[in-house]
Order: C-alpha cells, then sequence, then structure tokens
C-alpha cells in the first residue's frame, strides 16, 4: 500500500506574501474598475501622470508632498496590471507600455531630485540621487535582458515597488535623503544578485 503523494510546499517568499496581501486588499477596487470598463492603459499612463507631478514638486522642494503624491501613483502601478488579468485585457501592447513608462516616471523623480539638491548646493545628496537612479534603471534593464534572452530573472533584495515605497514613505517623515541612500544601496545588491543569476543560468 502506498502513502499519499505530497505536494512540496513552495519557500515562504516575503516579497510574495505582499504581492499577495496587496492585491487581495485592492481585490474590490480592482473588480469595480473592471465592471467600469477602465482601461489597464489609462491606469498606467494616470499613474505616470502622478509620478510626473511627484517629480516636479521634488525640484521645487516640496518633498513631503511629493513622497504622498509619489505613493499615490505606485497605487496605479499595481492596479493596471490586476485590472488587465481582471477584465482580460492584457495585451503584448499594454506590458510594453507598463515598462516604459515605469522607467519614465522612475527616471522623472530622481531626475527632481538631482535639480533639488544641485540648486540647494548639495551636490553630494545629488549625486546620490544619480546613483539611486542609476542602479534602479539597471535592475530593470537587467531583468529585461535576462528576459530577453530567455531566463527567468524575478530575482533581487529591491525591486521596483519596494523603490517606491521606501523613497515615498522616507521622503514624507522627512528623510528624503535617507530614503535615497536605501534605494541606491537596495538597487545596487538587485542589480548584482541579476547579474550572477543570469551568469549562473548561461553556465554551460
Amino acid at each position: 500500500m502506498s502513502l499519499p503523494h505530497r505536494e512540496p510546499r513552495k519557500p515562504f517568499s516575503f516579497k510574495g506574501a505582499s504581492k499577495d496581501a496587496l492585491l487581495l486588499i485592492l481585490r474590490p477596487l480592482v473588480r469595480w474598475l473592471s465592471a467600469m470598463r477602465v482601461r489597464p492603459d489609462t491606469l498606467t499612463i494616470v499613474g505616470w501622470v502622478l509620478a510626473l507631478c511627484s517629480g516636479l514638486l521634488f525640484g521645487l522642494g516640496y518633498t513631503r508632498i511629493a513622497g504622498a503624491v509619489m505613493l499615490f501613483g505606485g497605487l496605479f502601478d499595481a492596479l493596471d496590471g490586476a485590472v488587465a488579468r481582471e477584465s482580460n485585457m492584457m495585451s503584448s501592447f499594454g506590458a510594453f507600455l507598463d515598462s516604459t513608462l515605469d522607467r519614465l516616471s522612475e527616471s522623472v523623480v530622481f531626475v527632481g531630485l538631482v535639480f533639488f539638491y544641485a540648486s540647494a548646493a548639495r551636490p553630494y545628496e545629488a549625486l546620490l540621487a544619480a546613483a539611486a537612479m542609476t542602479f534602479s534603471l539597471l535592475t530593470s534593464y537587467a531583468r529585461a535582458r535576462a528576459e530577453g534572452l530567455g531566463i527567468e530573472c524575478e530575482v533581487g533584495l529591491l525591486e521596483r515597488a519596494g523603490r517606491v515605497v521606501i523613497l515615498s514613505v522616507f521622503s514624507i517623515l522627512g528623510l528624503t535623503t535617507v530614503g535615497l541612500g536605501l534605494v541606491a544601496a537596495g538597487a545596487l545588491v538587485t542589480t548584482a544578485q541579476r547579474i550572477l543569476h543570469v551568469r549562473r543560468a548561461t553556465r554551460g
């Protein structure tokens, strides 16, 4: 007599659990937006416009308000994909638009911070903002390039959602420079992790 076979449990992932919890909270809103036939591309564009406003506010020195606007814009980044799946409106162009505007959103925010620090004669903070932008964009490029080679690359310490939350929350608390430091360090580590992941995956 053979014992029943048990499927192995997947290892716990804090990142995965956090994402599942967020989608569960947003579920009623996702269903309502789907019922209203709101297009995912519209949500993507609204999120980008909010990121643009956040970048302008950062550039003008209104960092607390900018952080709040950035956090609100991040909500749309979570909603567009969920609404696309719920309403069965997923498309290749929608995925391309989402990724492209995500990169533009991050760039606008960091450029605003570089301008703010540079205009305030704070060169080291401006350099930190530039480093955070560089490594943040590199994490996304590394994943896209890996997936272009047919390699799954959803690895790393800090993805875009985490970067948005850290920078926006610390800005709201009046600790923008600390948030930038955490984002820069986390993005650097994530870039290194993805490079090593692809190196292992491509070894013959």
